[in-house]
């Protein structure tokens, strides 16, 4: 997916840049934004996009995005680099307060001992002809980018695809080697996020686990729920023989062989943090986060740079992609996933692809979609607060604790409704909300960046619920909430131990 979205201009690659030699840029050319940092970012065209997006950019400042350094692209010629078409998009992303992280990719090129591609920012990755002329552009890229604020890098990127990572991914291990140490070296306060496999990959590697478990059933059932969309590499499987014809397939041995790889480095303490990719269904989110912690070890940070949702065809529903969107990111902050990048924020027709699969916050119409509603709930609520999980017979979801004020974002697990009856002490106060933007006027307190009322008019005392997608609030004064499948937040004026209590069944 990360290809599709930076393909998107990567013909102005050397338009009317200047041959620079390499080394740090000085300090200060960047104006940085200084914002807090928080869980939720955005990925969007770094090159160009259209104005009316700016707002929306900015809005998510403090978040994390992230920008590709391709070697070929940046030295199409040995011994010439233009570095300002990427100091342009890297001091853009800088001035709106984001968290960046850079892909350092070789792309073909010399470097590789390959002919140059013809769209060097998108072209697959080769393992380089000379380490250490490798290290050395590594290392002048890190000074450079340091000196402006980075200190976030990751080294190549999804290795099972083989539009990305031409060679055997087993090589990449002493790529990835290569590429942090020179990282480390040219940045003591440098964090490594490590390679980023694709989400597609998930399905056949954890199935394949399943099966090897002697569960067969249930990876039979996680293999068809996952890929319930299709996917171009992993056809359907019906039964073990099938599912194991697919595990043995070029495809399924590629996304094996590229899991060992990137899994022993992450064990071997080579990378800082896990960098998933996740487009694919909600409901085996939980199971592939179980999968990760267990290869990587339960200590390893998973940050989830490029979420979103693969949903191609004329099936696609964007109040039912709203409402997703609400489960995946609950799923991923209640389960320990320290960031949530959305990709991408709008898509163009006819880049890369002539129809649009993985879907934006924007349609091709530039309608903000209900999903874009969803997002922005999450990121209004909850800059801070310390989620866990929501684990009650009946429900899913995830409680954030606040402090003084407990949120709950949940929805029903089997599909059926659940029954709530309004916590001790709520009160009628004042009439329902009818929007998640009405404020409680001048006077309203600050909560973590945000008026209490900003978000859903709550004051204390009052208990509040917003639908989702729709993020209509209203007040819960009395009587029962029926939670459905599609999810809800209420925030509860109680601590977490309180709202606990209420939760827990009688």
């Amino acid at each position: 997916m990360a290809s599709a979205v930076l393909a998107i201009v990567a013909m102005l690659a050397a338009t009317g840049c200047a041959a620079d030699p390499g080394g740090p840029a000085p300090v200060g050319t960047t104006a940085t934004r200084q914002v807090p940092e928080q869980p939720f970012g955005l990925k969007w065209d770094g090159y160009q996009h259209p104005p009316k997006y700016d707002a929306d950019i900015e809005a998510y400042g403090g978040g994390g995005t992230f920008h590709e350094l391709v070697w070929c692209a940046i030295e199409a010629r040995q011994g010439e680099r233009y570095w300002d078409l990427d100091d342009r998009v890297v001091d853009g992303l800088l001035s709106y307060g984001y968290r960046v992280m850079l892909r350092i990719r070789v792309g073909t090129c010399w470097a590789n001992g390959r002919p140059a591609a013809g769209r060097p920012r998108i072209a697959v990755s080769y393992p380089p002809a000379d380490i250490a002329a490798y290290q050395a552009f590594v290392r002048d890229a890190v000074i450079r980018y340091a000196a402006r604020g980075v200190h976030m890098y990751g080294i190549e990127n999804e290795i099972d695809a083989r539009n990305m990572w031409g060679g055997d991914p087993l090589a990449y291990r002493d790529v990835g080697r290569a590429g942090a140490e020179a990282v480390r070296r040219a940045d003591p306060l440098a964090r490594l996020l490590d390679v980023g496999l694709t989400s597609g990959s998930y399905g056949v590697v954890v199935a394949r686990t399943m099966l090897d478990a002697g569960r067969t059933d249930r990876a039979l059932a996680f293999y068809r729920a996952f890929y319930a969309r299709g996917d171009g590499r992993f056809p359907p499987a019906a039964t073990a023989g099938e599912l194991r014809a697919v595990i043995d397939s070029p495809a399924g041995r590629r996304a094996t062989a590229a899991h060992a790889a990137a899994f022993e480095l992450d064990r071997a303490g080579v990378f800082d943090a896990y960098q998933l990719h996740y487009y694919d269904s909600w409901a085996a989110l939980p199971e592939v986060v179980d999968y990760i912690r267990a290869q990587a070890g339960p200590a390893m940070p998973i940050e989830g740079w490029e979420v979103g949702s693969y949903w191609p065809g004329g099936d696609y529903d964007p109040v039912a992609h709203g409402a997703e969107v609400a489960k995946l990111v609950t799923i991923l902050l209640a389960r320990g996933v320290k960031r949530v990048v959305y990709l991408p924020l709008f898509y163009r027709p006819g880049v890369v692809v002539s129809e649009e699969h993985w879907r934006g916050l924007y349609g091709v119409d530039d309608v903000a979609r209900p999903a874009k509603t969803v997002f922005d709930q999450f990121r209004k609520r909850f800059p801070a607060g310390v989620w866990h999980r929501l684990t009650l017979p009946g429900l899913d979801g995830g409680l954030v604790d606040q402090g003084a004020t407990t949120a709950v974002v949940m929805w029903s697990a089997g599909g059926g409704t659940v029954s709530l009856s309004p916590p001790a002490g709520a009160t009628a106060g004042r009439t329902a909300r009818e929007t998640a933007g009405e404020t409680a006027g001048a006077t309203a307190r600050k909560t973590a960046g945000k008026t209490a009322g900003e978000t859903a008019g709550e004051t204390a005392g009052e208990t509040t619920v917003t639908d989702l997608p729709d993020g209509r609030s209203r007040t819960w004064p009395g009587g029962t909430l029926e939670v459905g499948a599609t999810p809800v937040i209420v925030t509860v004026p109680a601590p977490l131990a309180d709202t606990l209590r209420w939760l827990e069944p009688t």
